[in-house]
């Protein structure tokens, strides 16, 4: 796997299609066991700056960050999810950055718990 940015397309139930890119800078190792599970699905659960969901990926931080910006994704290692950041916050947790979207951040603020997420190559 030699691309850099590797783009995605993220399908919320309720809101569309968005775009992104996972970013291998970042977190290579991370993103590159990510971008072999592509197709990724499931369902959003909701913090006070993210939405995020439960992915088959079961790794450690990888270059952690300290804080967070709206339009971040995001890898939290405790519990295996992936994670859009729709606002800037100082997370309670590790978290590994693994890429960037583009979005009207608030209106994920809006998106319904239970709905469903699907990450997949662009």
């Amino acid at each position: 796997m030699s691309l850099a940015r590797i783009p995605i397309k993220i399908e919320i139930e309720g809101l569309g299609e968005l775009d992104g890119e996972l970013i291998r800078f970042h977190a290579p190792l991370t993103v590159n066991a990510l971008v072999r599970m592509l197709p990724i699905s499931g369902a959003i659960a909701k913090w006070d700056y993210a939405i995020y969901f439960q992915a088959p990926l079961e790794r450690g931080a990888e270059k952690p960050v300290s804080r967070v910006s709206a339009g971040d994704i995001l890898y939290w290692p405790p519990g295996s999810c992936v994670a859009l950041a729709f606002a800037e916050a100082t997370p309670p947790a590790q978290m590994t950055r693994i890429g960037r979207y583009q979005a009207d951040y608030e209106r994920l603020r809006d998106i319904r718990v239970g709905a469903r997420i699907m990450i997949r190559k662009a």
